[in-house]
């Protein structure tokens, strides 16, 4: 609800889009299996003075929207980057327009071959109460929205039944552009071992994190809830470390972290959540927490926690 708001708490630094993609693009292609994935990113792109957590998030949020909009049949998704001048005119053609000043801003655009949407739930798709199973537009979007809001951004949204959907999204530009950054290769073949136990009602989050952790040299094993999550610790006592989601209906992580403490004191949890480390930390600041690692994790940001709390 904070980000559907834009009053969520942002750590703004200068961010490279194109980076940011290219990062992300092996969590992206296991979040859409049903999809080919296809990049169409323009280079040099100005930079955007963002939250680079929440930027990810947008992105993510997207892609498993588009995913959903396709269904069970084979697709395609494509993200495109680019840099465009908006003047008043342009902007009033934006959602968020109003809010937003003329100027140059760089666009993250997002196009899916699923089924396209009627005026009357294009109309609703940012309400975080309302879904519709069979677009697969959800609270995703809402988040999305109040993000790119908290950002001074806007969105442009291209859809018609039976013809897909495009959502663009403007950031507002950074003055210098920013030379062609590929994604960071993995410097070392460093591997992991044992069982990690996953434990997070998304499943989207489920599926991406057991690959990675399989990536990564370990066995995992998944929970969708916290009652689940303690009944697994309970039957498998060598368990060397906990992937907990902060946020769960039910029992929450919170409530997960402090009931396995009282059944193994030395239990080690790495907290998972999308809001920012600082506000995490701070909350479990002297609880005995392993670590944490903010949502949407790449899978460099996932090797190089569990190296150092290893």
């Amino acid at each position: 609800m904070l980000a559907y708001s834009g009053k969520g708490r942002f750590l703004v630094e200068k961010a490279d889009l194109n980076q940011l993609i290219e990062e992300l693009r092996h969590v992206l292609e296991t979040s859409a299996p049903n999809a080919q994935l296809k990049l169409e990113l323009s280079r040099p792109l100005p930079a955007v003075e963002a939250d680079v957590n929440q930027m990810r998030q947008i992105l993510m949020n997207l892609v498993v929207n588009a995913a959903e909009a396709i269904g069970e049949q084979k697709g395609a998704i494509t993200i495109r980057t680019g840099s465009v001048r908006l003047d008043q005119e342009a902007l009033g053609n934006v959602i968020l327009g109003g809010d937003m000043a003329e100027g140059n801003y760089v666009f993250l655009e997002v196009v899916d071959t699923g089924g396209g949407m009627e005026e009357e739930v294009l109309n609703k798709i940012f309400d975080p109460f309302f879904t519709t199973k069979f677009t697969g537009r959800g609270l995703g979007l809402a988040a999305v929205h109040g993000i790119t809001r908290g950002h001074k951004g806007g969105i442009r949204i291209y859809s018609e039944p039976g013809q897909g959907t495009t959502f663009k999204v403007f950031l507002p530009a950074a003055d210098a552009a920013t030379a062609p950054v590929e994604a960071e290769p993995v410097q070392d073949d460093w591997r992991g071992e044992g069982k990690i136990l996953l434990v997070d009602d998304e499943e989207t989050v489920r599926n991406i994190g057991t690959r990675m952790l399989r990536e990564l040299g370990y066995t995992p094993l998944v929970a969708s809830g916290g009652e689940e999550a303690l009944t697994l610790y309970r039957e498998n006592p060598d368990v060397r470390t906990i992937l907990l989601d902060l946020t769960m209906p039910g029992m929450d992580g919170e409530e997960c972290f402090r009931r396995l403490q009282l059944l193994d004191p030395e239990v080690r949890v790495i907290m998972s959540s999308g809001f920012s480390e600082q506000d995490v930390v701070s909350k479990f600041d002297g609880k005995g927490l392993t670590g944490f690692i903010q949502k949407p994790y790449t899978l460099k940001g996932l090797k190089d926690l569990m190296r150092k709390t290893s």
